[in-house]
């Protein structure tokens, strides 16, 4: 147990056990994240969905505890009686690490903790193909990883980096600049340098500067929606240096069009060219529910530079025919759509054929490249 410091009093002991017994119930069962507050039984988010804890619910005297304890035994934390909103790293001894969010909602305090994992993801793990490693271990260049809101962008960004830091032939210093650290990396391969918003660097902005500054030749940037970062993404690419940015889309081509949209109109055609020669790749992905019920399993989109690509590219009016170029590329190149990984997860039993109807992209030609596939 952590040795808290100060004049304050150490909280109840017995609500600090309690505290620790939800935290172990929430990484025994894999969950991301942690809701605890006055009023209700703890929940955590497991596959995606708030589930209750089988605890009595909690009072504002206990969540008060709960919340004294994480924050004398957190590194520069304001005293209770002054918060009102805080946020940082937090540990709990022989349970694991957190990404904490202490708030204040109807005169008690709610605690909000994310699970940061011990394992760290791979491709293999999360069911992407094996074609992405490729790209991860290119000198440079720009990598777009997307997907709707909760749709496992972060997963997919730190198998990426534990790629390289697990395969690089050359050490190389890989620098993230993330909003909130979901994953830790190690120094293996690669010199891996985290930095949090609002902790290690006041912005995006800032955080890619300094990294453009500080040698780096890998940067990881956690949100592609500001036009400066954009600009900031595509001139570290340019410099040599390998760029992986998420961004907010449901496929390739959406994800290209709207990084695209992201620069300045009188520098859009020349910022298209320069994609054609920058772009490494693109992975559009969607969780989807498993057929066994047994959580969520990732479908995604692959957009890798073939010579077809890249022609499609250098001519927005060709951006309609991505999609076939992705499909036809499939067994020489491994690119992929959607509603190809889709197919194979419907043949697998992974998911079932009604909810992968209802989210094919084209749900008749879905239907008939799966009659075609099941011969």
């Amino acid at each position: 147990m952590a040795v808290e410091s100060g004049i304050t009093p150490p909280a109840d002991p017995v609500e600090v056990e309690r505290l620790r017994a939800i935290l172990a119930e929430a990484v025994a069962r894999h969950a991301t994240d942690i809701h605890i507050r006055a009023g209700d039984a703890p929940y955590v988010r497991v596959e995606g969905e708030l589930v209750p804890l089988e605890m009595p619910a909690l009072n504002a005297k206990q969540t008060f505890e709960m919340t004294r304890h994480i924050l004398v035994t957190s590194q520069n934390a304001p005293d209770i009686a002054h918060v009102h909103d805080h946020s940082g790293p937090w540990s709990a001894p022989g349970i694991g690490r957190f990404r904490l969010s202490l708030l204040k909602q109807r005169s008690s305090f709610m605690i909000v903790l994310r699970v940061i994992p011990d394992v760290l993801p791979t491709f293999e793990s999360l069911g992407l193909p094996a074609s992405l490693a490729s790209i991860a271990l290119a000198d440079f260049g720009l990598i777009l990883v997307a997907s709707a809101q909760g749709g496992g962008r972060s997963s997919t960004t730190a198998a990426f980096v534990n790629h390289l830091n697990s395969k690089a032939v050359r050490r190389r210093h890989v620098v993230t600049v993330e909003r909130a650290l979901r994953f830790l990396h190690k120094n293996h391969a690669c010199a891996v340098t985290q930095r949090e918003i609002g902790i290690d660097t006041d912005s995006y902005a800032a955080g890619v500067r300094a990294a453009m500054e500080q040698d780096a030749d890998v940067i990881v940037i956690g949100d592609l929606e500001d036009p400066h970062i954009v600009e900031l993404a595509v001139r570290a690419a340019e410099q040599g240096r390998l760029v992986i940015g998420q961004i907010r889309a449901t496929d390739a081509t959406t994800a290209l069009r709207s990084f695209l949209d992201r620069i300045a109109p009188d520098r859009r055609d020349s910022a298209r060219l320069q994609l054609t020669e920058l772009l490494r790749g693109v992975v559009a992905q969607r969780l989807l529910p498993r057929a066994d019920s047994r959580g969520r399993i990732a479908v995604a989109e692959v957009l890798l530079m073939t010579p077809m690509v890249r022609d499609i590219l250098g001519d927005p009016g060709r951006f309609a025919e991505l999609r076939n170029a992705l499909a036809e590329g499939r067994a020489q190149f491994g690119t992929q759509t959607f509603d190809q990984h889709l197919a194979d997860r419907v043949i697998a039993g992974q998911v079932s054929f009604d909810v992968a109807v209802s989210l094919a992209t084209n749900s008749l030609d879905f239907e008939l490249q799966l009659r075609g596939l099941r011969r």
